[in-house]
């Protein structure tokens, strides 16, 4: 009876395992930093007929790079938060009637992909952990992907400063701009 039960869990986990790899296959998980580079504004791409929104006056196009990031398995804590660049970002910000939050629209390429992002950005904090950082979280609702893809979801844990580009924080100790989550949905087969 022993060798029986140990059996019929071997199959129902191997079941489970099965099921799961196959819910896995429908979607794709990239955890990555994002760095705002230096890049010339192209004349009326954050033009509100392409954004939905009015951009700001002034620095409404900003460039980012996305990099891969090493983890320490057993922690999940990150050793290396610039190790491949990966992916880019152009997007276009503007405000909204709530000064805290700002409208965000994006084109994204990753890999061989390009992609569209509509969403927003909300200042958590101000002058925190210490004075002239600002944490912030965006989110982006993801669309234009090529099939199998449906779609997605683009979500930052976005730490800003005094420095407006590079990686490097003013005050200097912090990871910028952003630790960024993206996850792809695939059609089922």
């Amino acid at each position: 009876m022993r060798r029986w039960l140990v059996a019929a869990a071997m199959v129902l986990s191997g079941a489970a395992a099965s099921a799961a790899a196959e819910d896995a296959s429908l979607e794709e998980i990239y955890v990555l930093r994002s760095i705002r580079e230096h890049q010339s504004a192209m004349a009326g791409s954050c033009a509100s007929s392409t954004t939905g929104f009015e951009p700001y006056p002034a620095d409404a196009e900003r460039h980012f790079s996305f990099w891969s990031v090493n983890v320490q398995p057993a922690t999940g804590r990150i050793v290396d938060a610039k190790s491949m660049k990966v992916a880019e970002l152009r997007g276009c910000f503007g405000p909204t009637s709530d000064r805290a939050r700002q409208n965000f629209h994006a084109e994204i390429r990753l890999g061989t992909l390009f992609f569209r992002g509509v969403g927003e950005c909300l200042a958590l904090m101000i002058d925190f952990p210490e004075p002239g950082l600002f944490p912030v979280r965006c989110q982006l609702v993801l669309s234009g992907l090529p099939a199998p893809y449906l779609g997605g979801l683009l979500t930052t844990n976005t730490m800003t400063s005094k420095a407006a580009f590079g990686g490097a924080t003013d005050p200097a100790g912090y990871t910028q701009a952003s630790i960024a989550t993206i996850r792809l949905w695939k059609a089922r087969p």
